[in-house]
């Protein structure tokens, strides 16, 4: 049986997953808890998994991903006619599945149409560690080169170099304070994104809008690549932005200096060259395909 309240901390605490791949951890947990729970009725299962799935969409506001997917499972499940309890559990199985089901092959879509775009024989230049884009990555072996960030905190472009590495893509691995250097080396920049805003803000992790200001300097296309299920009709600043312990970023021990460790920033839609999804490439925030 899942454990609701320790489960709930994992994702909230969670430094390691991107917002799809949390998203559908918290859709395959609603299913296995669905097979699990001990109930006897219809009602108080739809009840109690759905409180469940409710904590779940709360638990972080940066990543729509995750609240609109589990939005999605809510709604099937508000649909389901009534019946026996182990014919609702196995329904709502099937809910999960559908939708991780079309979440990977979102991603998988988009991915294909970002490296169509991107093309061969590039340099590209990334931020943060994104599944949709090392899935661009994957499409593009034996094809590019590739620039990693660090990404501080808490340096996650160390694992998308080894898969990078993995892939055996030559792979430049540069500090985040580098960006502005090795932009100039690269031929396009590409992230992928937690959420989009109702104007085609990009939010992501810190550090992404210095690159695209990076990239617009030095005259090269930014890229977005993400699911749909990442787009918010929310102004980007109505959006809560992460804010962690300082205690990662080693801030001096001072009477008057206080560290700030947020780990989101925020793209505004002038700064991007094109957004891609599943639906494909928009050159228009007002046009694109969310």
């Amino acid at each position: 049986m899942i454990e609701a309240r320790k489960f709930i901390s994992q994702i909230r605490e969670d430094r390691e997953h991107g917002a799809s791949e949390l998203a559908r951890t918290c859709l395959d947990a609603l299913a296995r808890h669905a097979g699990s729970i001990e109930v006897t009725s219809n009602g108080a299962l739809r009840r109690q998994l759905i409180e469940f799935a409710q904590e779940l969409q709360s638990t972080r506001p940066t990543m729509a991903a995750i609240s609109n997917l589990i939005g999605e499972w809510i709604a099937a499940v508000g649909r389901l006619p009534a019946g026996n309890v182990s014919t609702l559990r196995d329904d709502i199985k099937s809910i999960s599945t559908t939708l991780i089901l079309a979440s990977e092959n979102a991603v998988s879509l988009a991915a294909a149409h970002a490296a169509e775009l991107v093309g061969t024989g590039k340099t590209i230049i990334t931020h943060s560690l994104s599944s949709t884009v090392v899935a661009v990555f994957a499409c593009l072996v034996g094809n590019v080169k590739v620039i990693v960030t660090e990404s501080r905190p808490p340096s996650e472009g160390r694992r998308l170099a080894a898969k990078l590495s993995d892939l055996g893509i030559e792979t430049d691995f540069i500090s985040d304070q580098q960006i502005g250097r090795f932009a100039k080396r690269a031929d396009v920049a590409l992230v992928g994104a937690d959420t989009i805003a109702g104007d085609g803000s990009v939010i992501n992790k810190a550090g992404t809008y210095l690159l695209a200001l990076a990239a617009r300097d030095r005259g090269i296309p930014f890229y977005v690549c993400f699911e749909s299920f990442k787009h918010s009709d929310v102004s980007p600043v109505d959006i809560a932005l992460e804010e962690h312990d300082p205690a990662e970023i080693d801030p001096p021990k001072l009477a008057h200096v206080r560290g700030h460790n947020i780990y989101f920033d925020v793209t505004p839609p002038n700064l991007v060259t094109a957004w891609i999804t599943e639906h494909g490439v928009s050159q228009q925030a007002s046009k694109a395909h969310f």
